[in-house]
């Protein structure tokens, strides 16, 4: 009983440390083509998937550079103003939701593991702790992401940047917290 309970929470904790990768063609021609790469035939062509299942092919003289980004299943908004930090179509650029986008996509390893050993080691006192630690801190965007905006914008987009990453953080040190506690109590409980 013990050794499936601490098998099913390992798998739950390395299924949240799982990223989900895209892969992005950037074509001569200015086009940019997002999907999954299923057939790369080195200086020949290759063949991406889209999302939606379509199969496109591309000699490699078409082929500008091919590069990988962490897809974020992460948006935000309300009601049908649903804005996706990966692809933002609006052509006016609004600095505090491009940084809470971005504070929204940003890694969330260090802060699941953090919450599920102090949930584990203290139960709900550490998973406060650890909330606590989190809720308070004071994110800031990385350099190059904010060199390009004049001093409005770029107070804007670390304000939406904190208020993105914060609130991503506070999610992921609750869940790996949440799965701490539970671990415990089932160990405690199970009589071991």
């Amino acid at each position: 009983m013990k050794r499936k309970n601490i098998v099913i929470t390992l798998f739950l904790i390395s299924s949240l440390f799982a990223q989900t990768y895209i892969d992005v063609v950037l074509l001569k021609n200015g086009d940019v083509i997002k999907g999954k790469i299923i057939e790369n035939v080195i200086n020949d062509h290759i063949r991406i998937e889209l999302q939606g299942g379509s199969i496109l092919s591309y000699q490699y003289h078409q082929i500008e550079s091919i590069e990988v980004e962490k897809k974020s299943t992460r948006t935000f908004g309300s009601g049908n103003n649903v804005v996706n930090p990966i692809i933002n179509t609006t052509s006016i650029r609004d600095c505090y939701k491009d940084g809470y986008a971005s504070g929204q996509s940003i890694g969330t390893g260090g802060q699941i593991l953090g919450g599920f050993i102090s949930g584990f080691t203290l139960g709900l006192i550490g998973w406060g702790i650890s909330y606590a630690i989190v809720a308070n801190g004071n994110p800031k965007p990385p350099y190059q992401e904010i060199k390009s905006y004049d001093d409005n914008c770029k107070s804007d987009y670390e304000s939406g940047y904190k208020e993105g990453a914060l609130k991503v953080k506070k999610s992921s040190v609750s869940i790996g917290g949440a799965l701490g506690t539970i671990m415990i109590v089932n160990i405690l409980l199970s009589g071991y």
